[in-house]
């Protein structure tokens, strides 16, 4: 019996049916890239905001208490410098998160095989190899 047919009870009313129960599944949500993507670029547009207005209102701050110099003032402006430093945190975690996610899902921009070519020698040793190679394939 469901909630609906307990109010059903209490106050009298006979619906002569039952109401069935529904049973909540769990929804498998799992975002796209470009939702994940644009989540991110949200967040970082919102804190580098919230960065670039603290550092304006800081500097009208610390303005405010030299000129009044009330302790109250400048306490405030702590208060403010304290927030603003943890803002950075926050962005910072939010790369480190993006960084452990694209790790997660195998989106890493890591090289998978670089192979390197040294030459060991003089220029005049390189160029006497690359006018043999030239004329290699130009006679080949």
């Amino acid at each position: 019996m469901n909630q609906l047919n307990k109010i059903n009870d209490i106050f009298g009313i006979d619906t002569g049916v039952d109401l069935p129960v529904t049973k909540h599944l769990p929804m498998d949500y799992s975002p796209s890239d470009i939702e994940q993507d644009d989540d991110f670029q949200m967040a970082r547009t919102a804190l580098r905001s919230l960065i670039t207005k603290n550092d304006d209102i800081l500097t009208e701050l610390i303005s405010i208490s030299k000129n009044s110099e009330h302790p109250r003032a400048f306490e405030v402006a702590g208060q403010l410098v304290k927030a603003q430093a943890e803002i950075a945190k926050e962005l910072v975690g939010l790369h480190k998160t993006k960084k452990d996610i694209d790790k997660a899902s195998g989106k890493s921009a890591s090289i998978g095989t670089q192979n390197n070519i040294v030459f060991a020698g003089s220029t005049s040793e390189l160029m006497k190899m690359i006018n043999g190679e030239k004329n290699r394939l130009s006679n080949g």
